[in-house]
């Protein structure tokens, strides 16, 4: 279990809200990124200086592919760590491009490490935070992905998706043999856990919303079934269960207590809810057509899903008090998939084929708004980050040479639109974006 030790709060020393330098929006471009200067961490024994050179490194990997940081050339910074901590340079420092500043020092023993961290607003000489934490020392990644987040709250005001986690499916092996396991790692694709043994075929993995439990479809022996696994204990339980038919695309609704999917009766294909305490099922779609991938609103008010009712792959939103049903997707000769909610409800991610290509979008509620922020050969099943700043999701790329296709999940910053591939051992496809730190 990942147990992260935060102590010894030196001080909170900041004066009112973050600043609003940031807007907060998919606005292709309306926004303002802070100049951000993080110096190496000050190495306070010899034995320390690799980790304080890695931790810098990832926190400045971090914020580089955050649209609210940009992260200032070391070469333009007018001082060390060291030299810093000891007498500050405050003149230099408004002279330079910076308008964050973090600075600290990191010292290791045989089992903990421990990092004093600063973050200032350099040409006001503001002091926004002052903290000390510490971590088993396996767990030392964990530090630098903790004081991004606080970063990224102290200077963009909202939080960060540093120490989130992903679920995915790790994939191996030829095209009639694919071994496909359930598999978790840290949101920059470090620290890779294998939840299955590949025995049998796992898709679709889901965090609930406090991040202690999954959900996802097991095929086995020709049995397609639903399954709720305990993080924690690593215990799990069948929810519903399919011969001959077909049940999939699980997800849990937002307060936790259940869970939308599609199952297939009598040759048709509904949304159902089940209530994860009494496990009964409350059919939620009715229409003579296919209806799949089930989102609800943050809000539980709306379930988002595809269907083929209007002859072709669109997604509608359903009221589940009125009953009323709006197809939001409008795009001519487009097909639509995979509609998920943003965690504040003002988006819906979601897959467009359209003329032959893929694309990751997002869209309002709606259907207004309709934004493209990633194409590919095939590019499909966006998932959130917690804060709502990025999505992840799986690509297929053609490979030079002999032609195949090699799966790999990235994620694309969606104030900036800049993308970045998560450095995963196998192909890998499915991605789920834990709502905070997911604990196991």
């Amino acid at each position: 279990m990942r147990s992260v030790f935060l102590i010894a709060v030196i001080g909170l020393l900041f004066a009112g809200v973050a600043s609003a330098q940031f807007r907060v929006g998919v606005t292709g471009g309306e926004k303002g990124s802070i100049p951000v200067a993080v110096l190496e961490l000050y190495a306070e024994q010899s034995g320390s200086s690799q980790h304080a050179r890695d931790l810098t490194k990832i926190m400045r990997q971090n914020l580089s592919k955050s649209g609210a940081f940009e992260v200032v050339d070391p070469a333009a910074y007018p001082q060390q760590a060291a030299a810093f901590l000891e007498n500050p340079d405050w003149r230099g420092w408004r002279e330079s491009p910076a308008q964050a500043l973090v600075v600290g020092s990191v010292s290791v023993n045989e089992s903990d490490i421990e990092v004093k961290y600063f973050l200032y607003q350099p040409r006001s000489k503001q002091r926004r935070e002052a903290q000390r934490a510490r971590l088993p020392l396996n767990q030392w990644r964990g530090l630098a992905h903790f004081i991004s987040d606080r970063i990224h709250l102290k200077f963009a005001g909202m939080n960060g998706h540093f120490g989130s986690q992903i679920l995915f499916i790790a994939e191996d092996g030829s095209a009639t043999q694919r071994v496909k396991r359930l598999a978790m790692m840290d949101q920059d694709g470090h620290n890779i856990r294998y939840l299955s043994d590949g025995r049998n075929i796992v898709v679709t993995p889901r965090f609930s919303p406090d991040g202690r439990e999954i959900t996802y479809t097991e095929i086995s022996n020709g049995r397609v079934q639903v399954i709720l696994k305990h993080l924690v204990t690593g215990q799990q339980e069948v929810l519903e269960t399919a011969q001959g038919t077909s049940t999939f695309s699980p997800r849990f609704s937002p307060d936790g207590r259940g869970i939308v999917y599609s199952l297939a009766l009598n040759g048709n294909t509904d949304i159902y809810y089940m209530d994860l305490q009494t496990r009964g099922r409350e059919r939620v779609t009715t229409a003579p057509s296919a209806e799949t991938s089930p989102s609800v609103s943050p809000d539980g008010r709306l379930v988002a899903f595809e269907s083929d009712r209007s002859g072709s792959q669109q997604i509608y939103v359903l009221n589940r008090q009125t009953g009323q049903v709006r197809r939001i997707s409008v795009q001519d000769r487009a097909r639509y998939a995979t509609p998920v909610w943003s965690p504040n409800g003002d988006w819906i991610a979601f897959t467009r084929i359209k003329d032959g290509e893929f694309s990751i979008g997002v869209m309002r509620p709606d259907g207004t708004t309709e934004q493209i922020l990633a194409t590919g050969y095939v590019v499909e099943s966006p998932t959130w980050s917690p804060n709502g700043s990025a999505l992840a999701f799986a690509r297929q790329e053609r490979q030079t040479g002999d032609g195949s296709v090699k799966t790999r999940i990235y994620a694309v910053d969606i104030f900036s639109r800049q993308e970045w591939m998560l450095p995963t051992t196998s192909e890998a496809s499915d991605p789920a974006w834990s709502p905070r730190v997911a604990r196991n």
